[in-house]
């Protein structure tokens, strides 16, 4: 079973069947069924101006549910996390691209990238 940090846990609205990855997931084929979601949590901190976003994704199979940031209370300066999930929304197989960057400095700031291959199933 995959896991992830406490803190994108708890996304409000997101679907029950979930599979939680990690940043030790990229790379990966994951499967899933139609309708099932998958929730990508990596580590932030935004006070660097270094944040992940979604860099492509294959939008035939995949839909974006939410994108939300988890940071600690009264912690300036301090990490947290980011979460992205994606919903299986056609039977296939769909690529999911994620960037660490700073999109003000353009491609070349891109730092660190998250690919995963989602296989929807029936």
């Amino acid at each position: 079973m995959y896991s992830a940090g406490a803190l994108c846990a708890d996304i409000e609205g997101a679907p029950m069947t979930m599979l939680l990855l990690t940043q030790r997931d990229t790379d990966r084929t994951v499967e899933i069924h139609l309708g099932d979601s998958v929730q990508i949590c990596l580590p932030e901190n935004a006070t660097t101006g270094f944040r992940w976003a979604i860099d492509r994704y294959d939008e035939e199979y995949l839909e974006v549910v939410a994108t939300e940031s988890h940071y600690p209370e009264n912690a300036l300066g301090s990490g947290g996390e980011v979460s992205f999930v994606f919903r299986g929304k056609k039977v296939g197989t769909g690529e999911i691209v994620l960037k660490n960057w700073r999109h003000w400095e353009g491609a070349s700031s891109v730092t660190n990238r998250f690919g995963l291959r989602l296989r929807v199933e029936p």
